[in-house]
């Protein structure tokens, strides 16, 4: 009996010790061009967390044709629309850079790793999105 509880105690550290080939936690970094008519242009660099299941991003735009009203990470909703409001990219919305974050949803983050997101920002003239933009993977 003491030779069992010896062994387990054993098997029992073993697994809670990391070992030195065991990966970091690994982030994926994302980058979307955002375009549309005129002369409005921007950009998002977006960081994800697959262990955490954290995405935090990053967003530029300039020369839009008036105030941001919303702002949305577009992609598929699981009932058959591929381009969904999925995550809100919450307010305020000034000049300059705006950052934010969110947990996703397991099913979120594999369409996103998948490349099946964009991003939208509206404004009152193109309330279906004056800046839209592709979520592509940034090649490590």
């Amino acid at each position: 009996m003491k030779t069992i509880a010896a062994l387990l105690l054993v098997l029992l550290a073993g697994g809670c010790m990391n070992h030195a080939s065991d990966p970091p936690r690994s982030t994926q970094e994302f980058t979307a061009e955002l375009s549309g008519t005129g002369a409005a242009h921007g950009r998002v660099t977006a960081l994800y967390s697959p262990a955490t299941r954290i995405l935090k991003w990053r967003m530029n735009f300039r020369d839009l044709s008036g105030p941001v009203t919303w702002a949305f990470f577009q992609g598929p909703d699981g009932v058959g629309n591929e381009r969904a409001d999925i995550v809100p990219i919450n307010p305020p919305f000034e000049a300059g850079a705006h950052r934010g974050g969110a947990t996703l949803t397991d099913r979120q983050g594999v369409d996103l790793v998948a490349g099946r997101w964009s991003v939208a920002i509206r404004t009152e003239k193109y309330p279906a999105g004056e800046l839209i933009g592709v979520l592509v993977p940034v090649p490590r």
